[in-house]
């Protein structure tokens, strides 16, 4: 399966600047994390996450803004987005992107909360049924956008994608859905995710995994690999796994047999986007009786089968359709 462009360094091609970013970085999250050590209490202090979420539902012009920015967080979000990157600018982008948005939550959120299992905020109105440390919308943001911008490497998306992070973690406390502590914590978890998959991208990037590893392995591993991991007792685990399960394994098939391109006329992108979010939605909404239920195997199922759909059944009907082509 090929890799997303690399080009080594997380913040820009110059040497000098890039070593200055990296230890601003470097110090920001160890600055992070001592506080969260030194003030973990008072970081979790109800009153205060209270007097928050007073002011949001006292303003509902506050509260419309945080609703929409939360969202920039959320796993649904990102599953549309990079299935519409995946159909209409690049597979290779939208299909990493599938796959790091599912693994980057499982490992620094669902894990660790399962782990940890400390209470949310008992905020009138708001129930989740998952535990808060920390909170899978900081740590999914910090890893999807930050890894977007790595790959990007753009100063202006960079900024964006910071301002994102910032006021993603924001909402979810003035939402009421999470302790200052808990987006703080998604900080540290989701930067250390970022350096983790770059460092060994890195190590890793010349590696042709496509020539060097036998096709029905790669697609073996694609699919078994989550499945494995969807029966760790972690609450999202299945719908995750299966994420990136059939994003995996889409899209290797399109690479093999489809050659699926996502070019075209303008009418063919908004096309595309209205049947492709159409089989999106119904693969999720009938997930939905199985979740809480505790059937892993069919859970995990019904989401692969979102994201296989994404990069591999869509494309079928697009090219079947005539609203796109084989690459040549």
């Amino acid at each position: 399966m090929e890799l997303f462009p690399l080009k080594h360094g997380y913040f820009t091609s110059k040497p000098s600047l890039e070593k200055k970013l990296r230890q601003v970085w470097l110090f920001a999250v160890l600055l992070i994390t001592l506080i969260l050590i030194l003030f973990w209490y008072p970081l979790r202090d109800p009153e205060s996450t209270y007097a928050l979420v007073s002011i949001t539902i006292t303003n509902p012009a506050v509260l419309y803004f945080f609703r929409a920015v939360t969202i920039l967080g959320s796993e649904g979000f990102f599953l549309v987005l990079f299935s519409t990157i995946y159909w209409s600018v690049s597979k290779t982008l939208g299909s990493w992107g599938l796959i790091i948005m599912a693994v980057s939550i499982f490992l620094t959120s669902e894990i660790p909360k399962d782990l940890i299992r400390l209470p949310r905020p008992d905020i009138r109105g708001v129930t989740v049924p998952t535990y808060t440390f920390p909170s899978g919308h900081t740590s999914g943001a910090v890893s999807v956008w930050g890894s977007m911008a790595i790959i990007i490497r753009k100063r202006w998306f960079w900024f964006s994608a910071l301002t994102v992070m910032i006021l993603v973690g924001l909402s979810r406390v003035m939402l009421g859905y999470h302790f200052p502590g808990d987006v703080l914590g998604g900080l540290v978890t989701g930067s250390i995710f970022i350096a983790l998959l770059f460092g060994l991208a890195w190590k890793t990037g010349d590696f042709k995994y496509e020539k060097n590893m036998p096709f029905y392995f790669l697609m073996l591993l694609s699919f078994c690999g989550p499945l494995v991991l969807s029966f760790i007792p972690a609450t999202y685990a299945p719908n995750l796994m299966g994420y990136a399960a059939g994003a995996g394994t889409g899209f290797l098939l399109d690479k093999k047999y489809l050659n699926f391109s996502p070019g075209g006329t303008w009418w063919h992108h908004p096309a595309r986007f209205a049947i492709g979010v159409s089989g999106i939605a119904l693969t999720t909404l009938g997930a939905a009786p199985l979740l809480g239920q505790g059937i892993n195997f069919l859970t995990f199922v019904f989401f692969a089968l979102a994201t296989f759909w994404a990069t591999y059944l869509a494309p079928l009907l697009f090219i079947k359709m005539g609203l796109a082509a084989r690459s040549k």
